[in-house]
């Protein structure tokens, strides 16, 4: 579901804690950037007994998205999760008119690069070295809306 801001807030505890373990704290950036500026960053999260069990943050600009961050935690992979954001991310850039998706991963990770391409990503990219800890490239994804 898309958070709005006073949802934002209420679960921002429980997304940071989720990202900053995988995203080297970046996340808990993210959020207080989203809430203190009120941006165009959207959050998407996923629920399981009613706390954060995956989320996504999407950043807009015009009619183009990126997808900055995802994350599912560790006791809900493969189980259908990430796909539930996926869907709902894709859902909301058709009601917003998006016509392209952005996203990089690091160059290692054959498992998202593959998980990215069932839904249509390709890799069109390469940024070397972007990555830090440890220094990597970052393959370059998009997929294009109708």
């Amino acid at each position: 579901m898309l958070l709005d801001f006073s949802s934002l807030s209420k679960f921002r505890a429980e997304i940071s804690a989720l990202g900053d373990s995988l995203f080297h704290g970046e996340t808990s950036l993210f959020i207080e950037d989203i809430i203190n500026k009120k941006n165009h960053y959207k959050v998407f999260a996923a629920f399981r007994d009613e706390k954060v069990a995956g989320f996504l943050i999407l950043s807009t600009v015009l009619d183009e998205s990126e997808i900055l961050e995802v994350a599912v935690s560790e006791n809900f992979r493969r189980c259908g999760l990430g796909s539930e954001l996926m869907s709902e991310i894709f859902g909301w850039c058709a009601k917003n008119e998006i016509s392209k998706i952005f996203l990089e991963v690091r160059e290692s990770n054959f498992p998202a690069r593959t998980y990215y391409k069932k839904f249509g990503f390709v890799e069109n990219g390469l940024r070397k070295n972007y990555y830090r800890g440890p220094v990597e490239n970052a393959v370059l994804m998009s997929k294009e809306l109708s």
